[in-house]
């Protein structure tokens, strides 16, 4: 990650021989801070992008956590001071902004939602009964602030004859794989590293997806599994307030979550007919507010209606 930043100030030289038009940063820090540069110094209109929580709160306990919080929260502000639009996800970020930065940042925060490639993630579960087990997914990096270690161990107080995939990579995977094999669940959990033509045809087989983790903005990977109409199963974190509504087109979990886990995912196992709202309620979500192209619309309309004087 960090390499990024140090890479990123090979920008200056790319903008004086390319002369852009416009300048996007896809990360406030880790590239926001060569383009907050190259835009003062070759006076181009530059986007900043907003995705996670970590600019407003730690994203893993401890010092660690605590100090890329503060480094992030800090030198994105140089970043936003530069900026000429800041993208936010939802409504709920956009608010963060203002208290964290204040109004003179505020003003210039635009939400434009994530989106979803419904050409890709086509398909959509037709049926929701199950086989006699109950498969449950979950996408995501194997880093601590995903809370995949707790999800291994809570699923096992569900009671549910549950199969777990685990769709992702990182270094916590030997770790999963020994407390798999210390609760004698080995045979339950697959592990599996996919594209994403692989995994909108993997989605519609589960049952459920769970997204357990402690620290979020607007996960894509949620959005997808609510698209292949999946009931989705999630911890009240970050900015997923503005996406999921609990008992509408999701089932929203507070903290202790493992009870909130457990009561979900049997009332889940139990009820067909809860299974169908829930996934045909979060096809319709995606299908009205997130569908690829109509965002990617906003996404190029605020870009291109940047201007200088708007700084």
């Amino acid at each position: 990650m960090w390499p990024f930043f140090f890479l990123s100030w090979l920008l200056p030289w790319f903008v004086f021989r390319y002369k852009p038009t416009y300048l996007l940063a896809q990360c406030p820090v880790l590239g926001g801070l060569a383009a907050a540069f190259c835009s003062r110094v070759f006076r181009i209109p530059l986007f900043v992008e907003l995705h996670g929580a970590h600019y407003f709160a730690p994203a893993r306990p401890g010092w660690k956590g605590e100090v890329e919080h503060v480094l992030y929260r800090w030198l994105s502000r140089i970043t936003f001071w530069a900026a000429t639009r800041i993208r936010s996800l939802s409504d709920d970020m956009s608010e963060c902004v203002l208290q964290v930065c204040g109004a003179a940042t505020y003003k210039k925060v635009i939400v434009i939602p994530n989106r979803v490639d419904l050409e890709i993630f086509r398909f959509s579960k037709s049926t929701y009964a199950t086989d006699g087990c109950f498969r449950v997914i979950t996408v995501g990096s194997f880093f601590p602030r995903k809370n995949l270690y707790a999800l291994i161990e809570d699923l096992c107080k569900t009671g549910v004859d549950f199969r777990l995939t685990l769709v992702g990579a990182g270094p916590l995977k030997e770790e999963y794989l020994t407390l798999a094999d210390r609760l004698h669940m080995r045979d339950r959990i697959e592990m599996v590293s996919l594209d994403h033509q692989s995994l909108a045809a993997l989605l519609p087989q589960q049952d459920v997806y769970v997204h357990y983790a402690l620290s979020e903005g607007v996960p894509r990977a949620i959005l997808e599994a609510m698209a292949a109409g999946l009931p989705v199963v999630a911890t009240r974190v970050g900015f997923i307030k503005g996406v999921l509504c609990d008992e509408e087109n999701a089932l929203v979990i507070d903290q202790p979550y493992t009870d909130g886990l457990v009561k979900s995912l049997r009332s889940l196992a139990e009820s067909e007919d809860l299974r169908r709202r829930l996934g045909v309620a979060a096809r319709h979500t995606i299908e009205e507010r997130f569908e690829w192209n109509r965002v990617f619309d906003q996404y190029r309309s605020a870009i291109k209606a940047m201007s200088l004087e708007e700084r």
